[in-house]
């Protein structure tokens, strides 16, 4: 089995760390969803204490998390190298179940429905759809955001081959961060 390059390792960790700190930035109390008093009951004392930070960033993480990373954390138990080249199919099965909007969108209505206070932090899910749709082309990892109704899926850009679309959402964050701020500062 060939293993991934450590360049191929790290580009994909970024990927996981940039859905996870958008996840963060747009959906737990600290980041703008907390910017509106209505979401959530009351301020943030400590960010370590609040839990939508971890409940989001999960969210953010999950599609992928629950379909390849399932696949490579059974590898790394093993003693195998991970690798791209060789994926069996049930992590493409379970990448269309993780990467379906209409799947997601169900998970947030339940939750919606049953348990309120964590349907904001859920819609980071629904968030990583969104970016995955449009940076993800033509090839094994397209967005199936549409499945189990269709395989559809929108020829985006793959981020992966382009080094300025990984850029560009890397230096989106700090301006989200400071608009976040300010906002805070003009809402005291």
């Amino acid at each position: 089995m060939t293993g991934l390059t450590l360049p191929e390792q790290g580009i994909n960790s970024m990927d996981t760390l940039a859905h996870a700190l958008y996840g963060v930035t747009f959906f737990s109390r600290i980041g703008l969803a907390g910017c509106f008093k209505k979401n959530f009951d009351g301020p943030v004392k400590r960010w370590n204490m609040d839990w939508t930070i971890f409940a989001a960033a999960g969210f953010a993480v999950l599609p992928d998390l629950a379909s390849i990373g399932i696949y490579f954390l059974n590898l790394i138990l093993n003693s195998q190298s991970p690798s791209f080249h060789h994926l069996p199919r049930y992590v493409f099965d379970l990448y269309n179940a993780t990467h379906s909007l209409l799947v997601a969108g169900l998970v947030c209505l339940i939750l919606w429905k049953t348990w309120k206070p964590l349907f904001i932090p859920s819609l980071a899910w629904i968030f990583h759809i969104g970016l995955d749709i449009f940076t993800h082309g033509h090839g094994r990892f397209q967005t199936p955001f549409l499945y189990p109704l269709s395989f559809y899926a929108f020829d985006g850009i793959n981020w992966w081959q382009n080094p300025w679309v990984v850029a560009a959402y890397w230096c989106a964050l700090p301006l989200l961060w400071a608009f976040i701020y300010f906002q805070r500062r003009r809402l005291i």
